[in-house]
């Protein structure tokens, strides 16, 4: 697909300091991930502006560059625009008008990264997925402009929120032909003043879908009542090393061990694929190609010491948490002591004191087992470890991730599971070790 420069000017009303030579097949805002034809986007941000590497992005190969103010002594041809980032998402609007892709938008407190990859596998092979985690205001208009329709006749993408007021600009940008909301649970709560209100800016999205909207029983009387189609109660039962689901009278089998909460949003999505006329015996296939992202719920394993570690430390909050030890307890090998490495949760608000005392009552404390706390609400994890009845001598904290890793290191123990805000990286404890 080629963007044509005439079109980037007329959306978005700016001026090209010189038309470009040659097409502009995709764009980029980080000169480390530059393709060939790009157009660079210089974005200015609190940690960073953009405008500093245009001239770097023209040596990598770029054809063009979307800029608030023009570089000089640059010959790269630039749209000057009065605010980039507004500028883009302008484009990727713009650009959604002209798609036949049918696309699929899915939003959450929590899961959206596992139930775009799996709706994406369930729909096919001519489905496209957002890339990476890409679910926020540059993110949504950066996974719109890399459908190519040539190629996707569905697209899969998943939309996030911190903020009240941002769905309405994510959802203008989409209008999806068909918004999934998975689920609504306690995060961002330093921004958002109750889980009603959360669910209200969810719903946005659901909103302005053009074919059908799926949501949860518990907030179909805030969703909007035209095409909405509430989730059914599907049976699953866990089996060793995974599941069993029912699904509109169809048996499927998940080979892994789900914690409860995500085994229900796997039959949820089934049903979706169901409902867009996919056989069941096709659905069991791509199944079967299932394998969990790196950092959410997959086993590592120390080819020095055979150490075995559990790392679902790509995000939290406190159903994650509850999801993941569900998992991990049907997983991990009886009888087995535990390194339990908590990091802190985020984003909870006021009572976040209170979600990480808690969010312990999933733990199955024995003598054996050691706990280490890290982070801003360590001593909270602690209070509720105690109260799950552990000892004082089986707890530490540490304020930060780097200052766990020699203790860590010094334990002689055969299992560890890790789970915690991303912005501890707790990952980075397990360095050495093998998917």
């Amino acid at each position: 697909m080629v963007f044509e420069p005439l079109a980037l000017q007329q959306w978005t009303h700016g001026v090209w300091t010189q038309q470009p030579t040659q097409g502009i097949e995709c764009f980029c805002f980080d000169t480390r991930k530059a393709k060939d034809a790009f157009c660079f986007l210089a974005i200015p941000t609190e940690r960073d502006d953009g405008h500093r590497y245009v001239k770097q992005a023209q040596e990598l190969g770029a054809s063009a560059a979307i800029v608030e103010h023009p570089i000089e002594d640059c010959t790269l041809p630039q749209l000057v625009v009065d605010n980039t980032l507004k500028a883009f998402q302008t484009i990727a609007a713009c650009y959604r008008k002209t798609l036949a892709t049918k696309i699929f938008a899915i939003t959450g407190s929590c899961g959206k990264t596992t139930a775009k990859e799996l709706l994406t596998l369930l729909l096919g092979e001519d489905t496209y997925k957002s890339p990476g985690t890409f679910n926020e205001q540059l993110g949504v208009a950066y996974s719109l402009t890399g459908i190519d329709p040539k190629r996707y006749s569905k697209a899969v993408l998943e939309v996030g929120i911190n903020h009240p007021g941002e769905m309405e600009i994510l959802s203008s940008l989409l209008t999806p032909d068909v918004a999934i909301l998975i689920n609504v649970n306690p995060v961002h709560l330093e921004n958002f003043n109750s889980l009603r209100h959360i669910a209200e800016e969810k719903l946005k999205l659901l909103q302005s879908a053009t074919q059908v909207r799926y949501c949860p029983e518990e907030w179909s009387a805030l969703a909007p009542k035209d095409n909405l189609r509430v989730f059914p109660k599907n049976s699953a039962q866990p089996i060793s090393n995974g599941w069993d689901l029912t699904v509109d009278d169809h048996h499927f089998t998940i080979r892994y061990p789900l914690g409860d909460d995500a085994a229900q949003t796997f039959a949820n999505l089934l049903w979706i694929a169901l409902q867009e006329g996919i056989p069941p015996a096709v659905l069991q296939s791509r199944l079967e190609q299932w394998r969990p992202m790196d950092n959410r719920g997959a086993w590592h394993i120390n080819p020095k010491t055979h150490c075995r570690y559990f790392v679902d430390c790509y995000n939290a909050n406190p159903v994650a948490f509850k999801n993941s030890l569900q998992q991990f307890y049907r997983e991990k090998p009886t009888d087995s002591p535990v390194c339990y490495i908590l990091g802190s949760m985020l984003e909870l608000g006021e009572k976040s004191a209170f979600y990480h005392t808690s969010v312990t009552q999933h733990l199955r404390v024995n003598p054996q087992d050691c706990f280490v706390c890290i982070g801003t609400f360590a001593k909270a994890l602690q209070e509720g470890i105690l109260q799950q009845g552990a000892k004082p001598s089986q707890i530490h904290t540490f304020d930060q991730t780097a200052q766990a890793r020699s203790f860590i290191q010094s334990l002689q123990m055969p299992c560890f599971y890790l789970k915690g805000s991303r912005f501890y990286q707790l990952e980075q404890l397990i360095h050495g070790c093998t998917a």
